[in-house]
């Protein structure tokens, strides 16, 4: 069995989990513009956020601000990448 290099598998599994650089610009975009706690991205793939909170409140704010939201997500990296975010109320 051939020995494969520790950085390839580490930027495999990045890819596979929607972990690239991209998303931690996404991050600390959404955090900033949304300027809401409790609220954690758990995940970006397919120009899709998935996010949870324990609140409905915070569920309902970021429904409303969506379009918002996402236009400034995009005007930060540059593209309109970024279509949509989904978000799950978690108790």
């Amino acid at each position: 069995m051939p020995w494969t290099q520790v950085g390839k598998i580490i930027n495999l599994l990045r890819k596979q989990l929607g972990l690239e650089e991209e998303f931690f610009i996404i991050e600390k975009v959404f955090k900033k513009e949304i300027g809401i706690d409790g609220v954690e991205i758990i995940g970006y793939r397919n120009g899709t956020i998935f996010s949870k909170t324990i609140s409905s409140v915070v569920s309902c704010e970021i429904t409303v601000r969506k379009k918002e939201i996402l236009k400034k997500l995009n005007q930060y990296i540059g593209n309109s990448k970024i279509k949509n975010i989904k978000i799950k109320i978690e108790e």
